[in-house]
């Protein structure tokens, strides 16, 4: 199985310079650390071969967040030569994000009145919003618990927060391991519905990429589905099935 790769992010505003990132050789000491660069949830470049290269910035208004997520290989990591272009001249700050087996919890500084968080999984390769709360609005430290869902295994979680100016934050990335048994299902030849061996999220989609149903619980209902191969997303990964 291959390793999945590690994610390194950095937040901020743009205000007037780009980034300049350090890209180290990976373990293999034949390929470049980087596996791709995003610039506000958008793919901006792949595997760049350069011990170094430019995230540009120009197209961007002045004061307009900036998000930059870089993955990579295990066991390397590139570095942002100048962070301080994008320091964001706001007083918001995360002070601490983390994640146990009954909350996630953070702390923040500087908040606004009617800013919004929401909490986001990252569950089939994509950021999915789970939960959003309205912000204390307190300039002083603040603390937030929310009631996760976690799935099996490593689960990744982030917080964003919306000023009520439209200005964007993200916390860092950071990970809970649930220790608990894979959920399983049957039947995979399926007549009526499938059963799940403990409630949990789940979608199923067709085998063109349409989904069909999604919800909660321990049993999908599947009576009026047409015959054919179908995809189950349940637990972070994907599992097929047949309608008969």
């Amino acid at each position: 199985m291959m390793a999945q790769d590690t994610e390194y992010t950095v937040t901020g505003e743009y205000h007037g310079k780009n980034i300049y990132v350090q890209n180290p050789l990976s373990n293999d000491k034949i390929n470049f650390c980087t596996s791709a660069v995003y610039l506000n949830e958008r793919l901006i470049n792949t595997s760049p071969k350069t011990s170094a290269f430019e995230i540009r910035l120009s197209h961007l208004e002045i004061g307009e967040p900036v998000f930059i997520k870089i993955t990579h290989k295990e066991g390397c990591t590139p570095k942002i030569i100048n962070p301080q272009v994008i320091r964001s001249k706001s007083k918001f700050q995360f002070l601490r994000v983390h994640a146990d087996e009954l909350s996630v919890h953070w702390s923040t500084v500087g908040e606004l009145p009617y800013g919004k968080f929401f909490l986001e999984h990252y569950r089939n390769r994509k950021w999915i919003n789970i939960e959003t709360i309205t912000g204390k609005g307190s300039f002083e430290a603040n603390q937030y618990d929310l009631t996760p869902m976690h799935h099996t295994g490593d689960n990744k979680y982030r917080i964003k927060y919306v000023q009520n100016n439209g200005k964007i934050f993200f916390s860092p990335v950071f990970d809970y391991f649930h220790d608990v048994e894979p959920i399983s299902f049957f039947p995979t030849m399926v007549v009526d519905k499938i059963t799940l061996s403990r409630a949990t999220d789940y979608a199923v989609v067709d085998s063109y990429g349409n989904q069909i149903t999604r919800g909660r619980g321990k049993e999908i209902e599947l009576n009026n589905l047409k015959a054919g191969l179908y995809f189950l997303y349940v637990d972070n990964r994907e599992e097929k099935f047949v309608k008969k």
